[in-house]
């Protein structure tokens, strides 16, 4: 389940490939880590939120200081994430591991990569247009 990043992730805006570079670093060390180490999975998805939310409040800036025509629908899905992670957070400690485990490893890979792939790629152009390279 690990994820690999190659160019076709880039969204052309070196600050935001670096930081999904960061956050695909993370996935990876949660899908390393197995379902096993509950207090190791907890102490990664801590290292998420932190370092998620650190990248989304920089994009979400960038959005308000641009005028952003799409800031409330990508912030909503950013919300969407928060919201999602910290309710897997919560789960993780009440749920036997192998079960939260592969359902959080799921949502990771996939939320990361549509939105990387697709809702990030929207504001590409646009931010590009604004001097952001």
């Amino acid at each position: 389940m690990l994820i690999k990043w190659s160019d076709i992730h880039s969204v052309n805006v070196k600050e935001f490939d670096e930081q999904h570079k960061k956050l695909v670093e993370i996935i990876n060390e949660f899908f390393a880590n197995g379902p096993d180490n509950k207090e190791g999975l907890q102490l990664i998805i801590g290292k998420l939120i932190e370092y998620a939310n650190y990248h989304l409040e920089n994009e979400e800036a960038y959005f308000k200081k641009f005028n952003y025509e799409e800031i409330a629908n990508h912030t909503e899905k950013h919300n969407f994430f928060r919201h999602k992670i910290l309710e897997f957070s919560k789960e993780l400690n009440q749920v036997e591991g192998d079960a939260i485990f592969k359902e959080l490893s799921e949502f990771l890979r996939d939320w990361w990569i549509m939105h990387i792939n697709k809702i990030d790629q929207e504001y590409s152009q646009f931010f590009n247009q604004h001097g952001l390279f």
